[in-house]
């Protein structure tokens, strides 16, 4: 799917909750929940050939070890940031951010290996 298509489906869910603020507002919040989950998706689906190049030029590196780690690092920012955006249209502030700190630990414990080596790179460089 190209940026146009997705900006016309953009627009009509758009111009669709829009409308249903006047008649129906308790359903705008699912109809806002359904448009980010939409793109979410579709922009998901586009990570697919970005990791396949990624897996073929780390490919018999010392970095190719850690390529598990990274996707799922980027998987977890991918996902809170949709998880917080859905809160922030709900109106709940603070859960996303209690979500985005969760997020932020996890992230550091899964990096903590990659610091690891990487002060090991550092220290054989100094000596």
């Amino acid at each position: 799917m190209n940026d146009l298509k997705l900006c016309g489906i953009v627009l009509c869910c758009i111009v669709i909750l829009s409308v249903f603020k006047g008649i129906k507002s308790e359903y705008s919040l699912f109809i806002r929940i359904g448009i980010t989950l939409l793109v979410s998706v579709l922009s998901i689906a586009l990570f697919a050939p970005i990791l396949e190049y990624i897996d073929e030029i780390t490919k018999g590196t010392k970095i190719y070890a850690y390529l598990p780690s990274l996707i799922k690092i980027l998987g977890i920012a991918i996902i809170t940031e949709l998880t917080t955006d859905i809160c922030v249209d709900a109106g709940e502030n603070s859960i996303a951010s209690k979500v985005s700190l969760f997020a932020r630990t996890e992230i550091l414990i899964l990096t903590l290996p990659l610091i690891k080596e990487l002060f090991k790179i550092c220290q054989g460089l100094i000596e």
